[in-house]
């Protein structure tokens, strides 16, 4: 059953459980339903309001249920939620949309999208797009925890991501019980990080460290390294060899097993003490024997203790000046993110190419690091990113033009990217309304 310039029922809206409302009209343009009650999402606590405008549409019933066929659809001012997680747009056309009535499914042959974004009620992150393409369709369905979005092909013009700290998951209501802790460190954070084992490039920067030591009071030491990155890991001797003589002789590099130590001593007289020290795996253990160290066993680091106010506090402050990066992700490797899996590179690509990076960063303080990206390749299975989860055979992030990453201390508390596109292939992304 066909008829013509209907006005469009509720449930394009998502608010169903009204009967649909008929009338003349070759073209019908509805509000926002503001404050009327949802029927058949409510269970998942979703909620979406639109203007739509559509030239005529279809009601069809038959074996495949009831459902309406709509030509062309626009939609402008888009606004809804999924649980604590905002989305919206200021325009969206959809071609040869149709849903059906009995269950929430909704699919389209193409649609453009407008100045969307996504953001969740905690200010944690948000994604604003100029565009979003789906030339080849997409299907909305519902996930276990809220919908999920299916297209074959995306395309996102300049894309913007905000992430803010604490970084980690939040546990919500629902949840069940966090199991205790567990009594010593499950795991080092190198062995998360092997897809590093492919970086190339170098890492220049200017080490500044303020020491009160006994006897010889305050010593401020800056040294300018330059350290070579190749295959993942660097040449810590050399580095050790290119600290000149003064700093040289209250500073040191020491390995000894499964640990490698940044010390300082008092020449001849002194005994030494740690300033910073980094935890090595089994690998990277055994690679220190030949004088070099993993880039990713940096991670695992730890400032020596200040002191309390009865000791003397030897490091007054530690800094990582003039920071300046370049650096290339070659060979496929893959990191586990978000309770999934990313892989970088594959099929002869690059995972990650000329990322650049400069900045200032301290022990106490803020700092900042910027930088860009000239391209990432990338699969993702299940990432999650706070209520939302991401799969995608491919997705490929084209000419990063803005990196920035903010510190308190050394712990990032803010993180930017602008991305000028981004692509993804059978793509799946999941907005749940539980985090």
């Amino acid at each position: 059953m066909v008829a013509p310039g209907p006005q469009v029922p509720a449930c394009v809206l998502g608010t169903c459980g009204e009967p649909p409302i008929s009338g003349t009209e070759e073209s019908a343009r509805l509000p926002p339903s503001r404050g009327r009650p949802s029927t058949l999402l409510d269970r998942m606590a979703q909620r979406v309001e639109s203007d739509i405008t559509v030239q005529r549409f279809g009601f069809l019933s038959d074996d495949a249920g009831w459902r309406l066929r709509f030509p062309r659809a626009e939609c402008h001012e888009i606004e809804g939620s999924a649980g604590p997680v905002g989305y919206g747009a200021r325009d969206c056309v959809l071609d040869d949309l149709e849903g059906r009535l009995d269950t929430l499914r909704w699919t389209a042959d193409a649609a453009s999208v407008g100045s969307a974004w996504l953001r969740d009620d905690a200010g944690r992150f948000e994604i604003a797009v100029e565009r979003v393409e789906m030339p080849r369709g997409l299907r909305l369905v519902r996930a276990d925890r809220g919908v999920e979005i299916v297209a074959p092909y995306v395309s996102l013009s300049e894309m913007k991501l905000t992430v803010r700290g604490p970084f980690g998951r939040t546990p919500g209501p629902d949840d069940p019980p966090a199991p205790p802790a567990p009594p010593a460190d499950p795991g080092l954070r190198q062995s998360r990080l092997r897809f590093l084992d492919s970086l190339s490039g170098r890492i220049y920067f200017t080490v500044k460290v303020v020491l009160d030591l006994p006897v010889l009071g305050h010593r401020s030491l800056d040294q300018d390294l330059r350290i070579p990155i190749q295959e993942g890991s660097l040449d810590y001797r050399a580095l050790e060899d290119s600290l000149n003589w003064l700093e040289g002789a209250f500073l040191d590099i020491k390995h000894d097993g499964d640990r490698l130590a940044l010390v300082w001593k008092v020449p001849i007289v002194g005994s030494t003490r740690d300033l910073v020290t980094w935890a090595l795996d089994d690998d990277a253990a055994a690679l220190a024997a030949f004088g070099r160290v993993p880039v990713r066993s940096l991670t695992d680091f730890r400032l020596a203790s200040r002191g309390d106010d009865r000791k003397r506090k030897v490091l007054q402050s530690l800094s990582l000046n003039a920071i300046d990066i370049a650096l290339s992700l070659l060979a496929p490797h893959s990191v586990e993110l978000g309770g999934g899996v990313i892989m970088f590179g594959g099929d002869d690509q690059p995972g990650m190419v000329d990322l650049k990076v400069t900045g200032s960063i301290h022990d106490r303080g803020p700092g900042q690091l910027k930088g860009a990206i000239g391209s990432i390749d990338t699969t993702i299975k299940d990432v999650q990113l706070g209520p939302v989860k991401m799969t995608a055979d491919r997705l490929h992030f084209d000419g990063i033009d803005e990196l920035e990453v903010e510190f308190d201390g050394f712990r990032p508390v803010r993180a930017t990217l602008v991305v000028h596109r981004v692509t993804a292939t059978n793509s799946a992304l999941q907005i749940s309304s539980r985090t």
